[in-house]
């Protein structure tokens, strides 16, 4: 047999952990003796004579004297049994039979693995663990855990196959004709009658091979063992099968968001029978087919809010509002406290909806909220593949940097709601958040960020940052690269701010010279006016051309400046639309404050409307946005009040009913 034979390896692991806490009579030295050592020990160290020569360890002797001797000696086994040689094996090198304690000691790093060379397995040694430290219901668990390995993984097979595997190549002790009835490819390899046939064409090999007393019991210990592990291992998992089932169907339920229906249950369970009975799979390769069905299906991937059941307008399904109410708010399903409110009927009663809209702005998931909303309607959400950005020219863009700006403008909006802040903040708050990342950025010297912290920074004005307006994600994006863009940063805040429509620009518009530093002898500001004298562009261009250029303090990646790339100093004062006029963030705050703080307003109510109802608004939502404006003005623009009358109103709350026929008209 191969010294790397799994029922020698087994029976040699079975012998080490047998022995953690038992004393090894042999290390002892009676007083007045010599060190006895053996051969092997002697070949390990390679020292033979030094080995020969070396004193007894003093802690090692024990009296000469029987009766004291039996003393100590009982004293040595209450140590050992007391402290293990050890706890719990964790890992271990590949072993073999013969190999020596000092080449098995230096071979670490194969973790549960028993050390079969080139098969898989592993052997269980913490029973020193078990018995001394744990109570009996750690031990419970701890059992309970090994053989959820083994109901997973499906380790015993694993094991058998492997066996088989390796006796038929490396050991080759399975080559001859009477072991071609194993072979590790079969698929009924585990099968009780073949182990058994293949322990007892095994065992006769062995014995006409001289096999002694020790060798056999080892082997006929692996076969039984072998077996009954395999077998326990068969009926937990085919015990499980119908538990299985009823998970994949809850599974169903969470991701239809819904009880699932009766029709679509026989329907997936069907679909797992066809597989099994029709098409030959085995339990574990039909559920995960009938799963990727769930996962494939349109109840899962869209989620739709059928017509009523008769003609005007109904409410909404009680699992379809809770559904419309978490998609709303954390851009995910329900958690079970919303559809347990479902299942009850409460979420038809407003305070109960309300109730259930507080707690889910409060909660880590309104996160979703902040990234699909806020970074859809702001055109940041795929600022994360932003590469417009030229690194050679800006090395501190990095990716770190890139995710530290995306990140900014959701801390922002979250902590804008979970604080129910006033929506007038986006355009003058005087507070942001930033990491080590961004405060660097940003030139603030004063802020002492840990790694991954990120901190609110109160008093902003002083670094010219504080709410959306100067934000480096806004300023960046709407930049081509290597100069800033008056034109796409004024025309992100009227057209993403403040709501306006405006045309696209004529397919023949000249393009500006991509690189600030090689406009020649005309500031960026010039070049814009004398794009301005062009009738055909001054129309759209005089709406947003003055917002931009009050931007120009800050550069291509949204750094403070006060030079532009070609050397000149940034003029900040502007012209904006409607005859008003201001210099750099400050001038621009105070504008849009005080003459367009209405059209902010408007276009954040029908925003988030459109948002929360999944659709363009129509004529008859007109109705909903005054309400939600009036709601704003009385409450100081407490974000909440937005959010909730949305969630009350009866676009939110029920869906229209099918067409009338013409003979029912």
């Amino acid at each position: 047999m191969h010294a790397g034979s799994q029922p020698l390896v087994l029976w040699r692991n079975r012998q080490h952990a047998t022995h953690r806490m038992t004393l090894n009579r042999d290390a002892l030295v009676v007083e007045g003796q010599t060190v006895q050592q053996d051969d092997r020990r002697q070949e390990d160290d390679d020292a033979d004579e030094e080995q020969e020569n070396k004193p007894p360890d003093s802690d090692l002797v024990v009296p000469a004297d029987p009766a004291e001797r039996a003393r100590h000696v009982a004293a040595f086994e209450k140590f050992c049994a007391v402290f293990p040689d050890k706890f719990y094996v964790s890992e271990r090198g590949r072993e073999f039979l013969d190999r020596s304690e000092k080449e098995t000691r230096n071979e670490r790093g194969r973790l549960l693995s028993a050390g079969f060379h080139s098969m898989m397995g592993y052997f269980r040694d913490d029973a020193p663990l078990y018995e001394l430290v744990l109570n009996k219901a750690q031990q419970q668990e701890l059992d309970a855990l090994w053989k959820e390995l083994d109901f997973i993984a499906n380790a015993p097979v694993r094991q058998h196959t492997g066996f088989i595997w390796f006796e038929r190549t490396d050991s080759r002790f399975m080559i001859s004709e009477e072991f071609d009835f194993a072979r590790a490819e079969d698929k009924d390899a585990t099968r009780e009658a073949k182990i058994r046939q293949l322990s007892q064409v095994y065992l006769e090999k062995a014995q006409r091979n001289g096999a002694g007393d020790v060798a056999l019991a080892a082997i006929r210990y692996h076969f039984e063992n072998i077996d009954a592990t395999v077998r326990w291992v068969e009926n937990a998992r085919r015990a499980a099968e119908p538990t299985h089932l009823e998970t994949l169907v809850r599974f169903a339920e969470r991701a239809y968001r819904r009880p699932i229906l009766p029709q679509e249950r026989e329907e997936l369970l069907s679909f797992y029978r066809e597989l099994r009975d029709d098409h030959g799979l085995v339990h574990e390769d039909a559920l995960r087919d009938t799963l990727a069905s769930v996962l494939v299906s349109p109840r899962f991937l869209y989620r739709v809010d059928s017509l009523g059941t008769g003609p005007g307008v109904e409410p909404l399904p009680d699992y379809a509002l809770a559904s419309r109410l978490s998609y709303f708010l954390w851009s995910s399903m329900p958690d079970e406290k919303l559809l347990a409110a479902a299942a009850a009927g409460e979420l038809r009663h407003p305070e109960t909806l309300l109730a259930h809209t507080r707690r889910m702005l409060k909660d880590e998931r309104a996160w979703g909220l902040a990234t699909e909303f806020g970074g859809n309607w702001l055109d940041f959400r795929r600022f994360q593949e932003h590469n417009s950005v030229d690194r050679d020219r800006f090395p501190s863009f990095d990716d770190e940097l890139r995710q530290s700006m995306f990140e900014e403008p959701l801390r922002f909006f979250v902590d804008v709601l979970r604080e129910d802040r006033s929506i007038l903040d986006v355009l003058d708050a005087d507070h942001t958040f930033v990491n080590a990342s961004l405060a660097l950025h940003y030139g603030m010297t004063d802020v002492q960020a840990a790694p991954g912290q990120w901190m609110r920074v109160d008093d902003a004005a002083k670094y010219h940052r504080g709410g959306l307006l100067p934000m480096a994600v806004f300023l960046t994006k709407n930049s081509p690269g290597l100069r800033t863009s008056p034109v796409q940063r004024g025309y992100w805040v009227v057209r993403r701010l403040l709501g306006e429509r405006i045309p696209p620009p004529p397919p023949n518009v000249p393009e500006l010279p991509n690189d600030e530093a090689k406009l020649g002898e005309l500031t960026l500001r010039e070049v814009l006016a004398r794009h301005r004298e062009d009738k055909s562009c001054a129309a759209c261009h005089v709406r947003f051309d003055g917002i931009g250029l009050a931007y120009e303090a800050f550069g291509p990646v949204g750094e403070r400046r006060s030079v532009d790339l070609g050397g000149r100093p940034v003029d900040v004062h502007a012209a904006f639309p409607g005859g008003a006029e201001g210099s750099d963030l400050a001038g621009l705050r105070d504008y849009l404050r005080t003459e367009r703080q209405d059209e902010f307003v408007e276009n954040f109510c029908r925003k988030l409307l459109s948002y929360g109802l999944g659709r363009v608004l129509i004529p008859s939502d007109d109705a909903t946005v005054a309400a939600m404006r009036a709601s704003l003005t009385e409450n100081d623009y407490r974000v909440s009040r937005a959010i909730e009358t949305i969630v009350l109103s009866p676009q939110f709350r029920n869906r229209r009913g099918r067409e009338t026929s013409s003979e029912e008209r």
